[in-house]
């Protein structure tokens, strides 16, 4: 089987490259390949060049109009597997966020890894061989120094264009705008929780194992914090991360409280960077997507009940992770609930602060990054 492959990736990697762009992310038709994407749509590119997707479940997406996109499924030694490396080995540009795509080897297919975020946790071992990468996305120098400390290097390939997600936070977004007129609420708070536990994996990022994997869950807290998020008429959207095995997460009909697993977002068309920007606060624990909310200079509060336990695990990547934390830090179910009214009362002691790390993590303070991806690879250059 192996020698199949080999045979036909060194057969089709002999073969010129076409107009073609392919684009993958672990979350599906999400994240920074999604944002980008959408500005190649906004500049017509798709006229230009044949797109293709590759997501877990391209019927999922059947709602999605457009003309000269594919989704593909990614199968196993099939005529469909075949068609993923041929074009995998011809085409012009390939844009990611986890998996590599683009299997030649030459200067002439540009392999661009979108990132998943800034990391503060350490992930060293999590990634591949930076060689395999034309480009690496990063946000401003200090995070690029993040980045390659994670991959183990890649220094040299950086580029510092800022995220396209994060321009979504400054769009107006239908699907997701939809979703929020069902709901009435004069504050809303978005709660994005780390997983411990991975779909169909024995990994754990944490010390200890939990019968649930979500600090401070419980049916008595969860009754607590509606009360209180009632009173406030404050709605609280917790969005699980796409990798969080559902099987250890108890979910609650609340009033004021929704869930959304990532799953739920692709069928409603939500996306979490229009969300995020419709938001009044952010509630992680160590989770990077804050320092792109840091853009937005909006309360954060930082979920900390298993900082100790991730430290003695996983780690960080630097030496004082709670310097780099400007914002509440929640230990306890009533460091929640003061955040809580804090929020609702419009009380913020951490405006400077955020600005101060802003600068440091984002060189651009605009929504232009896809703009800039596109400039800076010129392929409004190239003709179909």
């Amino acid at each position: 089987m192996k020698l199949i492959m080999h045979f036909l990736l060194r057969l089709f990697a002999k073969l010129p490259v076409k107009n073609i762009i392919l684009f993958e992310s672990m979350s599906g038709f999400q994240d920074n390949s999604k944002a980008l994407f959408e500005e190649m749509i906004t500049q017509q590119l798709d006229t230009k060049y044949r797109m293709i997707w590759f997501v877990a479940d391209p019927e999922a997406l059947r709602y999605h109009d457009y003309p000269n996109v594919q989704f593909m499924k990614k199968s196993g030694l099939t005529r469909k597997s075949l068609r993923y490396l041929y074009y995998n080995c011809v085409a012009k540009y390939c844009f990611y966020t986890h998996e590599t795509l683009g299997y030649r080897r030459d200067n002439k297919q540009i392999r661009f890894f979108l990132t998943h975020g800034t990391p503060l946790k350490d992930s060293r071992g999590c990634f591949g061989p930076t060689e395999h990468h034309t480009y690496i996305l990063t946000t401003s120098s200090f995070s690029a120094n993040l980045r390659s400390a994670s991959l183990l290097g890649g220094e040299d390939k950086m580029q510092i264009l800022g995220f396209p997600r994060n321009d979504v936070m400054f769009h107006e977004e239908a699907g997701t705008n939809l979703f929020l007129e069902e709901y009435n609420y004069e504050k809303l708070i978005v709660w994005l929780p780390t997983f411990k536990r991975i779909n169909n994996s024995d990994r754990m990022d944490f010390g200890i194992d939990m019968a649930q994997d979500i600090s401070l869950m419980s049916p008595e807290f969860f009754q607590t914090l509606n009360e209180k998020l009632a009173v406030t008429n404050t709605l609280l959207i917790i969005k699980f991360h796409p990798n969080q095995d559902l099987r250890f997460v108890s979910f609650y009909d609340l009033s004021h409280i929704v869930t959304l697993s990532n799953a739920e977002m692709l069928e409603e068309g939500i996306d979490l960077y229009a969300l995020l920007g419709k938001s009044d606060a952010l509630i992680t624990d160590f989770s990077s997507v804050y320092f792109d909310y840091l853009l937005q200079n909006k309360p954060i509060g930082f979920e900390l009940g298993d900082i100790a336990n991730y430290s003695s695990g996983r780690g960080f990547l630097v030496d004082q992770p709670l310097d780099y934390m400007p914002g509440k830090k929640i230990r306890e179910a009533n460091d929640f609930f003061k955040f809580i009214e804090q929020v609702a009362t419009d009380q913020d002691e951490h405006v400077v602060e955020r600005a101060k790390l802003c600068t440091k993590m984002n060189h651009y303070n605009d929504n232009n990054s896809a703009k800039r991806i596109i400039k800076f690879l010129e392929m409004d250059g190239i003709s179909a």
